[in-house]
């Protein structure tokens, strides 16, 4: 049995799965403004220990229409030493965290398009828009992410103070066998599998990757953004910031949660 439900009157405590699966749509992105309910700017600890938002003052936002669309152009927030102050221009995370079934899968998906102006060609880096699925509490980030020339997929542990140790944090990017062009909208989606702590990204509708987790995961966010992320240490400030930029276009966000009997 499949439940679909709209979630706009409930965005406090997790949903009890009521079913053998349980599916619903987080935003559907029909109301005039992005729901602050619903989303916020994600804000990190910066080198100088200071909070840092993922906000970049070229921002221009659109919604209402079933979509939403974030175009930075040209990117504005550079930083020539710390990462967290450079890579992320604009960062939108859930404000709810979604609860994994214990023994079972939670799914999280949205289409996505990415158009960019100015990429470098087939550089993953130099700007690109992105659908997240990520936990703070472990520092475990899910990706699937989209140039206007390539689609890719990023597992990752964040090294977070008081969370995880330096030594635990890693990054693996996967180019994707996945035809794209700018503004191509793709579905994507993200499973977590609790009972065997395995993860599989999906490019519309056919499974693209998978791996292993190294830590088990009790709750997930969902996150869209726009970057520009190339290396601080091998590229200059000219070199990074070249006039680049992006436009993201998200549809709404479908959850599935699925308890053993079908997805242990």
């Amino acid at each position: 049995m499949v439940v679909i439900r709209h979630s706009k009157a409930s965005t406090g405590a997790p949903m009890s799965v009521t079913s053998e699966m349980d599916t619903w749509i987080y935003d559907d992105f029909t109301g005039g403004e992005l729901d602050p309910a619903r989303w916020e700017i994600v804000e990190v600890m910066g080198a100088d220990g200071r909070l840092h938002a993922y906000r970049d003052r070229n921002a221009r936002q659109r919604t209402g229409d079933g979509h939403f669309e974030l175009t930075v152009d040209p990117f504005s927030r550079f930083h020539d030493s710390d990462p967290k102050q450079n890579n992320a221009k604009q960062m939108y995370r859930s404000t709810r965290r979604f609860a994994v079934p214990a023994g079972g899968e939670l799914k999280l998906e949205v289409a996505m398009a990415v158009r960019t102006r100015g990429q470098i060609p087939y550089d993953l880096l130099d700007a690109f828009g992105t659908m997240n699925v990520f936990d703070p509490e472990t520092g475990v980030v899910f990706n699937l992410a989209a140039t206007d020339d390539t689609v890719f997929a990023v597992l990752e542990r964040l090294h977070i103070p008081g969370v995880t140790r330096p030594e635990e944090r890693f990054v693996h990017r996967v180019v994707l066998e996945t035809p794209t062009e700018p503004g191509r909208e793709h579905r994507y989606g993200i499973v977590y599998h609790a009972g065997g702590s395995e993860a599989s990204w999906y490019v519309d509708g056919r499974r693209a990757y998978w791996a292993t987790i190294p830590v088990p995961l009790t709750g997930l966010h969902a996150g869209m953004g726009l970057f520009s992320a190339r290396d601080l240490t091998r590229y200059s400030r000219a070199e990074r910031e070249h006039g680049q930029g992006a436009t993201g276009r998200w549809s709404s966000w479908r959850i599935t949660a699925s308890g053993p009997a079908n997805g242990g």
